[in-house]
């Protein structure tokens, strides 16, 4: 029996399009499943006149009539999910479909302050965070200590760990020379008490209703934050989230098995960037990565940072590939690449003299790393972008074309979605039927 389902996972450092590209293959599914990750990734969805910028909700959200699953693997900042909550209703949007797992981890206003506080004790050697608590909370997860939205639910219990986790964090605020959190017991259960007022009675157990809707026939979409040069174990680690951005994180994060998972998108944007610290090894400098940044709007939907930018990297890709198992790519912004005369792709990097095709585990070696390229020739631009989606794959620049298949050929899985701009429109499809 095909399972009706999809995974899409980013193929790089993240930003690559995936809010773009799960809000266009979302239309016919049942179920949109966000995994893993929190408040530190953002997919902006442009809908006609209307945007969303969405950090916590899962993309599905702003399509009426689909469920939009906030999975067991997710961190979630209850305040900002609610602003987010506001945004998408204010927009004409709709929250009927949204489900919070009770397994799913809160970030609280001592997790901010401590990944601040860490950073700053890691001194030079800051990996670079968004400062939103994401590590802090996963720490808590792993440490056994963690508040989960099921918590909420159970009032007794909720003030039981608020009375041993509260001054827990203070002496360790201190010990870090953090700004220490004023809040005392009461007020933070009396907070939490009005979080349950507001999203209790989305919480449930979503490893039951998304393994329910599987036995159904349902169609189920997974969602992944962030991209797999992120994951907590096979990204640059140790510049990486703490999560597993992978697609066994699919798995863990959704409370499925393996055998549920059966096609895999890999989001892989036309040229590469990344957000923060670490090795880059196509990265541009100078005037040609700020043409590049600008071009292509590269900077954070969550931090507002500038983006690092540079050429295609498919020693990256295969990595990914290989640890997600993609079965497609939807390959993005290549409308970004218009007027360039030549594309350089990096297709093994050369460290120590050595040419190699595989990504190390080596920080070290990865920043001794030199890209080894080869150069397309670009391809002039459109002006009406309307008509080129109509007229299908055929109707891209020759050159274009070449391009997206030396990526196919190269990494062996189809390019099946081809997008040339930030609208649901802007998008070519080359397999049509997703679900069977």
């Amino acid at each position: 029996m095909i399972l009706p389902n999809l995974a899409i996972i980013g193929a790089q450092w993240g930003d690559e399009g995936k809010g773009k590209i799960t809000d266009y293959l979302d239309e016919t599914a049942d179920l949109v499943v966000r995994f893993q990750g929190g408040n530190n990734a953002g997919h902006t969805i442009t809908v006609g006149e209307r945007v969303f910028k969405l950090h916590s909700l899962p993309s599905g959200v702003v399509r009426k009539g689909n469920l939009a699953v906030i999975g067991n693997g997710v961190v979630m900042n209850v305040d900002d999910l609610l602003e987010e909550m506001e945004q998408v209703l204010s927009a004409g949007g709709s929250l009927e479909g949204l489900r919070i797992s009770d397994r799913a981890h809160l970030i609280f206003n001592y997790h901010k302050k401590l990944d601040g506080a860490e950073e700053k004790y890691r001194g030079s050697d800051a990996v670079g965070t968004t400062k939103k608590g994401i590590g802090p909370a996963y720490q808590d997860k792993i440490a056994r200590i963690g508040v989960r939205a099921g918590d909420l639910l159970d009032d007794e219990l909720l003030k039981e760990k608020v009375d041993f986790i509260l001054p827990y964090k203070k002496d360790l605020m201190s010990m870090l020379d953090a700004e220490v959190c004023g809040c005392e017991c009461g007020m933070l259960l009396d907070k939490m008490r009005k979080w349950r007022e507001k999203i209790g009675g989305y919480i449930c157990d979503t490893s039951v209703l998304i393994n329910e809707a599987l036995d159904n026939g349902k169609k189920v979409l997974f969602e992944g934050a962030q991209g797999a040069m992120l994951d907590i174990d096979h990204g640059t680690y140790p510049y990486v989230t703490s999560s597993a951005t992978c697609g066994g994180g699919i798995c863990t994060g959704a409370g499925i098995a393996p055998k549920r998972i059966e096609k895999v998108v890999g989001c892989l944007k036309a040229y590469t960037t990344r957000v923060g610290e670490g090795p880059f090894v196509t990265e541009l400098h100078g005037k040609e990565a700020d043409a590049l940044q600008k071009k292509g709007g590269e900077f954070g939907v969550t931090t507002g940072r500038g983006r690092r930018c540079g050429w295609l990297d498919l020693v990256v890709a295969e990595h990914a590939s290989r640890m997600c198992g993609f079965t497609s790519f939807a390959i993005t912004k290549l409308d970004v690449l218009n007027d360039y005369d030549e594309l350089p792709v990096c297709v093994a990097y050369k460290i120590d003299g050595k040419e190699t095709k595989y990504f190390p585990a080596s920080i070290s070696k990865l920043e001794r790393a030199e890209p080894v390229y080869k150069t397309m020739k670009g391809w002039k631009g459109w002006n009406d972008t309307a008509s080129v989606v109509k007229g299908g794959y055929g109707a891209l620049p020759k050159e274009m074309r070449t391009y997206i298949e030396f990526i196919e050929n190269h990494m062996n899985v189809p390019a099946d979605i081809i997008s040339i701009g930030p609208d649901r429109a802007d998008t070519i499809d080359r397999k049509k039927n997703w679900w069977v």
